[in-house]
């Protein structure tokens, strides 16, 4: 059975999905509170809404990145338990429609989109080295970049692997049960995705059609998933992307402000040129996709959707 059809099975009555919709909700809501708490014992000079450098300098860029990424571990941890008891399915249904997690897939999506990243980024650093090297600082710390390292590692592919989960299984599916076509599905699941990041600093600082950014990203992980019948490639991918934002090139305005190898002082921009450059990302991975794991062929494709 195609990945998108195990929804299928198991227990799929109106209620299940409330539940969960509501599960999800309340696990992030609660997880949420860990910083507040921590303020408030900890740092209570400190107010979260101010978000200034001497709030990030006061508790710790790791320390609140930290918490910024828990909640996610609670919702993770949550939808499996209410996917295996609940909707009553096996917990590799969950991730894929294979026997067995295919992990050669992710390690290859992860690596792949790192050296992509670490390269491209490398080449505007080195680029920025022959003018007056305003752009790129090294503030490479140890004590500060090794505990950001082990949170990130930690946390990071539990966050992206929540998402993946929530996005691109349990919600992509529920919708195919319910709607009964699949372009559909993935049309609307990648559209929520990109919503979902509306309040993204990025989105803020840059406009709102950098919404579009997160939507081209929702809609090629679908597509990945849905023809590869697993999340094994999304999660390699989405994992190295958020993994590179921590740890190498950080910024005082983006979503993940961390103690990384390099801070990156330029404004924002307009955000167009990453569009661009993601519009010759996606198409180019997809194909390599293609051909490596011999997926059906475009018209076989544009038939199941």
């Amino acid at each position: 059975m195609k990945f998108i059809d195990l929804a299928e099975k198991g227990n799929n009555s109106p209620l299940t999905y409330v539940s969960g919709i509501l599960l999800i909700f309340i696990l992030y809501f609660v997880g949420s509170l860990g910083v507040l708490v921590d303020i408030h014992f900890n740092f209570p000079s400190l107010s979260i809404q101010s978000m200034d450098a001497e709030f990030y300098q006061t508790m710790g860029h790791t320390r609140f990145l930290f918490w910024v990424l828990f909640p996610y571990f609670l919702v993770f941890t949550g939808v499996l338990i209410h996917h295996r008891w609940m909707h009553q399915r096996p917990l590799i249904q969950a991730f894929t429609a294979m026997e067995t997690f295919r992990w050669k897939r992710l390690f290859f999506a992860f690596f792949l989109m790192f050296i992509v990243m670490v390269g491209l980024l490398s080449i505007q650093i080195y680029a920025d080295s022959f003018g007056h090297g305003q752009a790129f600082n090294f503030q490479f710390n140890p004590s500060k970049f090794f505990p950001l390292l082990l949170v990130s590692l930690l946390m990071l592919p539990i966050q992206t692997a929540c998402e993946e989960l929530l996005f691109r299984s349990y919600l992509l599916k529920g919708l195919k049960l319910r709607i009964k076509r699949i372009g559909t599905s993935i049309l609307l699941s990648s559209l929520m995705f990109g919503l979902m990041h509306i309040g993204n600093p990025e989105v803020q600082e840059m406009g709102y059609h950098m919404l579009v950014y997160y939507f081209l990203s929702g809609l090629f992980l679908a597509l990945v998933t849905t023809v590869d019948d697993g999340l094994e490639l999304a999660i390699g991918y989405h994992t190295a992307n958020n993994l590179i934002a921590a740890i190498f090139v950080t910024t005082d305005w983006q979503v993940f402000r961390t103690d990384a190898l390099f801070i990156n002082h330029q404004d924002p921009g307009s955000g167009w040129s990453s569009l661009f450059f993601l519009l010759i990302l996606l198409p180019s991975l997809f194909l390599l996709f293609k051909r490596m794991y011999r997926w059906p062929s475009w018209k076989e494709i544009m038939r199941s959707m």
